[in-house]
């Protein structure tokens, strides 16, 4: 992305840089389900029998979904409004949905109170992505975006698991400590509920601004393609919760999954929102690869005790590889994506090599070459990647994560409860989880190399610069100004 001349703003850089690295890790530590660590104390508080205790875990996973429906809508909003206002109602949203969590005193409320911090997530990450497109630094602002968003995504469950609060004795009376999943690091949203409304201050001076170019026609209907098979992970988020085969989960996860990597090559190959190096399938890989990979694997070593170090390691990885692929000064190619690819795929070898008995070294090894495999390949694809094909990858890694979800879920659930009809105990169990976990990581390594080979393929005979805003001769004419 191209730095046209423009005069310089270094206090509104400073605080959209302040906005760019609180509320894309906020909008990302909404989406873990952690309900299941504190079905005790939450059982005990709201007053809820066994078959409401499953209910309760079911609408702790809604934001997730919201996040689905909510983020192709919110894209297209941004296009045609003042990118900050979607994103200062994003995050009101989001942090009025968790200081309401004092207040939850049934199930419904939880599922509604979830459903709209996922519904204010979908609404910042692509406002956040159209602020940082609008600056004249704008490598430099969708790096640290994309570092945000890729670094958050190979954390989130972790961190959401070390605040997770240990289930209170049976002799102390008040049991309403579990509410604090419902607002993990709620400071990260204030953060940038002020730094946006700073943003907005600063936007009345004279300082001109680039902006990006307006929305045509066709950028806004292919924004919106991605509703139909967001809706459809929605929804089998949802029902697969009630007693569904996981043979048939799996079926349907494979079947959407797929649909969604169609959808990206279509989008990758047309002149809207195509990209010179196939980000749109990046995106994918980007979702699949992250959060359903590092949540079940931090379950596995310990829950609530998990080992944060090793995973902030693999974070600040993919965070560093994201930046130093956007604002290095010479631009890498096709080979750069490919190597991220084959980083990945080294990662989930290490795992299935390492097992659960590995130390903080081995784990931070593994984590180092996931993060920086995924943020190499997501940096690289970024940097020629103009506003309107970067929403519409957005648009399509949010499902990826859910996707990515609803394959390990079920083969999790498989190997269990065959051991549970066997008569197992609780070690037998947990062997089985593991088991399942290395079936996804065989699996995720599969599913890597397609999408490798689809990317080399989405990319094959477009122009290095692509046809967005570097292309125009009359960008500036043209520019709409997001904030």
């Amino acid at each position: 992305m191209p730095n046209p001349p423009e005069t310089r703003d270094p206090a509104g850089l400073a605080v959209l840089l302040l906005v760019l690295v609180t509320a894309v890790p906020a909008a990302v530590l909404v989406l873990p389900n952690t309900a299941s660590y504190v079905v005790p104390s939450a059982t005990r508080d709201l007053g809820l029998s066994d078959g409401e205790a499953a209910g309760f875990v079911r609408a702790m996973g809604l934001a997730l979904p919201a996040l689905l429906l909510t983020t192709p809508p919110a894209a297209l909003l941004a296009r045609r409004l003042p990118a900050w206002g979607v994103l200062f109602a994003g995050l009101a949203l989001m942090l009025g949905a968790q200081a309401s969590a004092a207040y939850v005193t049934s199930v419904p409320l939880v599922g509604l109170v979830r459903a709209i911090q996922g519904a204010g997530a979908g609404a910042v990450l692509p406002a956040a992505l159209l602020l940082a497109c609008a600056r004249r630094e704008r490598r430099l602002t969708t790096g640290v975006w994309a570092a945000g968003l890729a670094g958050a995504l190979v954390f989130a469950t972790p961190a959401v698991l070390v605040a997770t609060p240990a289930t209170p004795a049976m002799g102390v009376p008040y049991a309403g400590a579990w509410r604090a999943i419902l607002h993990p690091y709620w400071w990260l949203g204030a953060l940038a509920l002020v730094g946006t409304g700073l943003h907005a201050l600063l936007r009345l001076r004279s300082v001109p601004v680039p902006g990006v170019p307006a929305a045509t026609r066709g950028e806004r209907v292919l924004l919106l393609l991605p509703v139909a098979p967001s809706a459809g992970f929605a929804f089998l988020a949802v029902v697969t919760g009630y007693d569904w085969s996981p043979g048939a989960q799996l079926i349907l996860a494979a079947c959407a999954i797929a649909g969604l990597l169609g959808l990206a090559l279509v989008g990758s190959r047309g002149t809207v929102t195509g990209s010179p190096l196939g980000y749109t399938v990046v995106m994918i890989a980007v979702g699949l690869l992250t959060m359903p990979v590092t949540g079940p694997l931090a379950g596995l070593l310990g829950g609530r005790g998990v080992p944060f170090g090793p995973f902030a390691a693999g974070a600040a990885c993919a965070a560093l590889a994201v930046l130093t692929a956007m604002v290095s000064s010479r631009a890498a190619g096709r080979g750069a994506v490919t190597c991220g690819y084959g980083l990945a795929i080294a990662a989930f070898l290490a795992f299935l090599a390492m097992g659960t008995g590995a130390d903080r070294w081995e784990l931070s090894g593994a984590l180092g070459a996931l993060g920086t495999g995924v943020g190499l390949a997501l940096g690289t694809a970024l940097r020629p990647t103009e506003a309107g094909p970067g929403l519409f990858g957005l648009t399509l890694c949010v499902p990826a994560v859910l996707g990515g979800h609803l394959v390990v879920g079920p083969l999790q659930v498989a190997r269990v409860g065959a051991v549970v009809r066997a008569g197992g105990d609780t070690g037998e169990a947990l062997r089985a989880l593991t088991d399942a976990y290395r079936m996804w990581l065989v699996g995720a390594s599969c599913v890597a190399v397609v999408l490798a080979a689809a990317t080399l393929w989405a990319g094959r005979g477009r122009g290095r610069h692509g046809t967005g805003l570097a292309a125009a001769p009359d960008a500036s004419e043209a520019a709409l100004r997001a904030g």
